[in-house]
């Protein structure tokens, strides 16, 4: 008789969870669903990138095995004048679940600056920051070895980030043509916290271990749009 009742237990405690797990599920999902609807985007509940996305070679999408994608927003230039995706990313690694979304926009570089991989990783300021980002530092590592990155010296309009390429010389030409603008100076103070990449004329934003509320797509998407403008 103890054991029934504890089976009993057990299975109404697993149904309720499951019960809450499908409810959070639906809840995101519907919402992010019905903002695709209104906007005239396309929503996936899960994908499978495609080779132009896979071939760039960011680091987050290379961050775990156990890695999956939900939730993908896709808009093409005809909305906001470039085309974008977001999507969450949940990997499962030996520290825990690292939860983030992040925001993939297109860049109208010039083609010297095709193959140039270059990274934006802000520094964090303190150990327990770095044990509550929710990011394997250590794994990040070893990815961008596997990236064929090289880390650069700190450089004076980046103060707070650690700087990482695939092309030295290319790099610093970038830089100074590209990226020391006073529209991005002004866009990494006011998002500090932000890892960017830049990629196959693409750029990757996100927060490490922080979920977009769906109230918060829109704004973050369009203050990447009016960078990645700026960067053109």
């Amino acid at each position: 008789m103890q054991l029934l009742f504890a089976f009993l237990i057990l299975s109404s405690i697993t149904v309720v969870v499951v019960l809450l797990m499908m409810m959070a599920k639906n809840s995101r999902s519907q919402k992010i669903r019905t903002l695709c609807q209104n906007n005239n985007w396309q929503y996936q509940e899960f994908i499978n990138f495609n080779d132009t996305i896979k071939q760039a070679n960011f680091g987050l999408l290379n961050y775990s095995q156990n890695i999956i994608f939900r939730h993908i927003i896709s808009a093409d230039n005809s909305s906001k004048g470039i085309g974008f995706n977001v999507f969450d990313c949940r990997a499962i690694e030996p520290m825990g679940i690292h939860n983030c979304s992040a925001i993939l926009v297109a860049l109208n570089l010039p083609d010297k600056f095709f193959n140039l991989h270059f990274c934006l990783s802000p520094q964090a300021k303190t150990e327990e920051n770095k044990q509550h980002t929710g990011v394997n530092k250590a794994y990040f590592e070893r990815i961008r070895t596997l990236q064929k990155l090289v880390r650069l010296p700190q450089h004076f309009a980046f103060t707070h980030h650690d700087l990482y390429t695939n092309n030295l010389a290319l790099v610093e030409i970038f830089i100074e043509q590209i990226l020391a603008r006073q529209a991005l100076n002004q866009w990494i103070l006011a998002y500090p916290h932000l890892h960017i990449e830049i990629s196959n004329g693409m750029l990757l934003a996100y927060q490490p271990n922080q979920l977009l509320d769906e109230e918060n797509i829109i704004p973050n998407i369009d203050s990447l749009v009016k960078l990645a403008k700026s960067l053109i």
